[in-house]
């Protein structure tokens, strides 16, 4: 049983060291070629009406018997 328990602590504190970010730090930006010489926008999203996406309704299947006529 003590073993069992041993194996959960060591299991629950690799969990625990892999996903905090206080223990280990923030890395930052991750080293790309874009953000070599310039710095990432941050800014809003721009606020409006919704725009109008140009919508067509779909053809139904032309039939190949009448065709041959």
């Amino acid at each position: 049983m003590a073993k069992l328990m041993i194996q959960i602590g060591c299991f629950a504190a690799v969990l625990a060291l892999c996903g905090c970010e206080s223990l280990l730090g923030r890395q930052g930006l991750p080293s790309d070629p874009l953000f070599a010489n310039r710095k990432p926008i941050e800014t809003k999203a721009k606020v409006g009406p919704p725009t109008a996406l140009p919508v067509t309704e779909p053809l139904p299947p032309v039939n190949p018997y009448s065709a041959i006529r």
